[in-house]
Order: C-alpha cells, then structure tokens, then sequence
C-alpha cells in the first residue's frame, strides 16, 4: 500500500514536466541562433522595424532583428557599429512618422456636403 502514494507523486511530477517543456518551448521558437555577418552596409529604406533579443525575452543569443519591407528577418550582432547607426535612423524615422500621422477625423473618407437648398434638377425628356 505504500506504493501507491508514490505512484502519484510520480505522476505528479512528470505532468507538471511535461507542461513546463512545452512552455519553454514555444516562447523559442523566434529566438535568433546566430548573428548573421554584414558584408555591406544595409540601405536604410530596406528595413521597416527591429526588435532586440537577449535573456530578458527568453532568448540565449542577445542579437538585434532587423525586419525587412518584405518581412524577413536579419539577426545581427547589436555591438556592431553599422547596426548602431541604423537602429538609430529607424528610431527617428519611427518618431518622424508619429509625428506626421493625422488626428483622428471624424469626417474622414467623407466628402463636404453642402448646405443649403440641393441644386434643381432638369427634367429629362422620354
């Protein structure tokens, strides 16, 4: 009879195993595993966003993810000095686009009704 507790103590534990791999799992599956080399400059124009990895997202590889206008992803080293330089043309560009998005219009989409009395119609002829 004393076996039975310990069965379920076992069974316990390996379920309460289980359901903390799978968690572990699915939050590294978009985590970088290496940092691709630069052989040139990165135009600007091509990238529309980063994002930065490292241990506090739950990743290993502390890494800088370029996002493209095709939305691919370019995981770089975030010392490297041309990563720099462009994480920082992003921001301001980011911060220029807030800046120039409209304020909310009510009307938007809408066109101008005049007021007033409608313009008369002629009659058509049948």
């Amino acid at each position: 009879m004393a076996l039975r507790p310990f069965l379920l103590l076992l069974l316990l534990a390996a379920a309460l195993l289980i359901t903390q791999a799978q968690g572990i799992g699915s939050s590294a599956l978009d985590c970088c595993l290496k940092h691709s080399s630069l052989k040139k400059d990165i135009p600007s124009g091509v990238m529309t966003s980063y994002r930065l990895q490292g241990p506090e997202t739950g990743c290993y590889l502390r890494a800088v993810v370029l996002i493209t206008k095709r939305n691919k992803k370019i995981c770089v080293s975030p010392n490297d000095d041309t990563v720099q330089k462009l994480m920082q043309q992003l921001d301001k560009k980011a911060k220029n686009d807030k800046d120039k998005k409209p304020k909310n219009n009510k009307n938007k989409g809408q066109t101008q009704r005049s007021r007033g009395r409608p313009k008369k119609q002629k009659r058509q002829r049948v």
